[in-house]
């Protein structure tokens, strides 16, 4: 066989296991929304189970996202330290029990100190399968990757409640088998294939990761980044999260199925536009997907509040869906457009700023049930979509100003304001 012959067939085998490899990135990120979502379906079924109030199953998110949001601070600067792959595979096996702890819990104790282990163990890969898509990505095709990232995580948000509220007639457990199974081909793929190739510091250790991590906060466009994150999680995935409480009763004002459907078609709906996003923003620039994922968030919160407290009304569900809807769709545009900033803002701690980027996101996430319960418990739904309005004109804001300041530094490398 010739050389030209060989040559030929190993770069084939490259491409073929390159493309493997992204369509595992993209399950992965795919993976973490699907599980983190399901509760939004489950409230009533899990409160029954473990015969507590549909409220206490709330304790459930932030149990998952706040270790889940802390770690990925560390876990993407020890990625571009000891490589991705070895962090990829402690934070799937620690996964794997959080769910097998899931799917045996019989108290509402358990099943809180297993999203306690899965949030743990996820935290140790959504930054890090970020960074590998990056690490193997071309630098002019980085904002289609993100966009497809986006699409995958935005799939997962709708996909997760859709699927489990399919899944409750067999069992509520059966959902955390499949998550099992998911897990453990995660674990067998990375722990056989070859790594590619990423370029790591000489030194490792403690005062590495520290300094890689300071580095990147001492800069006033990465706090604008961590910030806009923290916010976004308290627009279109408050939304979410509130709304499904509220229908959730008791009593269940709307059948879990039906919730779960909507859920779904905002998660397909995201999908689609934060494909959409990374193209236009690798032939337009990112400046019109985040002038209209803005727009679309507006539009949706409009329309829920024209709703408000009538929310408990079956009649008003459909308008209710579409704003819903809509709200997913924000979120599909503006979580791609901010994700693509972490990865060139600085190309060799790309690893670092995913970590801050999602661990900005998840805490807000985590604090989402906390920070406007109070704002329920007194004006109910409304309150809650006014308060809603109220951090969606900050963050817009915050948008503007990040963009100017990324713009200045991705084509000039300044990073002030003037």
């Amino acid at each position: 066989m010739s050389s030209f012959t060989e040559n030929k067939e190993c770069n084939t085998d490259n491409i073929k296991s390159s493309i493997f490899l992204e369509f595992v990135i993209y399950l992965l990120f795919f993976f973490g929304p699907l599980t983190g979502n399901v509760i939004l379906v489950l409230f009533h079924t899990l409160s029954t189970e473990f015969n507590v109030s549909p409220s206490a199953i709330l304790i459930a998110i932030p149990a998952f996202m706040f270790p889940f949001a802390i770690m990925q601070l560390f876990s993407g600067v020890i990625s571009d330290i000891k490589g991705r792959y070895p962090v990829l595979i402690i934070g799937l096996f620690i996964f794997g029990v959080a769910m097998l702890l899931a799917a045996l819990s019989f108290n509402l104790i358990l099943y809180a100190i297993a999203n306690i282990l899965g949030g743990l163990g996820f935290g140790f890969i959504n930054p890090v399968i970020i960074a590998l898509m990056t690490d193997i990505t071309s630098p002019r095709n980085i904002p289609n990757k993100m966009g497809y990232l986006g699409a995958s995580a935005n799939l997962g948000v709708g996909l997760g409640p859709l699927i489990a509220s399919q899944m409750i007639s067999i069992g509520w457990q059966s959902i955390y088998i499949l998550f099992i199974i998911i897990t453990v081909f995660g674990l067998i793929f990375f722990s056989t294939t070859a790594r590619p190739y990423q370029k790591t510091p000489e030194e490792a250790g403690l005062k590495v990761l520290l300094t890689q991590l300071s580095i990147e906060l001492r800069r006033g466009v990465i706090i604008l980044l961590v910030i806009a994150a923290f916010l976004i999680s308290h627009t279109y995935l408050a939304i979410n999260i509130w709304t499904s409480k509220i229908l959730s009763g008791p009593p269940p004002i709307i059948d879990d199925k039906l919730v779960g459907l909507v859920l779904g078609l905002a998660g397909f709906g995201a999908a689609l536009i934060g494909i959409l996003t990374g193209i236009a923003i690798n032939k337009r620039g990112i400046q019109i997907p985040l002038i209209f994922g803005s727009i679309l968030l507006f539009i949706s919160l409009l329309i829920l509040l024209l709703i408000g407290n009538s929310i408990s009304k079956p009649e008003t569900f459909k308008i209710l869906a579409v704003g819903w809807i809509i709200a997913g769709l924000a979120g599909g545009t503006l979580f791609p457009s901010i994700t693509y900033y972490s990865q060139v803002l600085s190309p060799e701690r790309r690893g670092a700023l995913a970590g801050l980027l999602t661990a900005g996101y998840f805490i807000g996430i985590a604090l989402v049930p906390f920070t406007l319960a109070p704002i329920s418990e007194r004006f109910g739904i409304t309150g809650i979509y006014l308060s809603i309005l109220g951090i969606s004109v900050l963050f817009v804001f915050i948008l503007y100003l990040l963009y100017i300041i990324a713009n200045r530094i991705i084509h000039t490398g300044e990073e002030t304001l003037h």
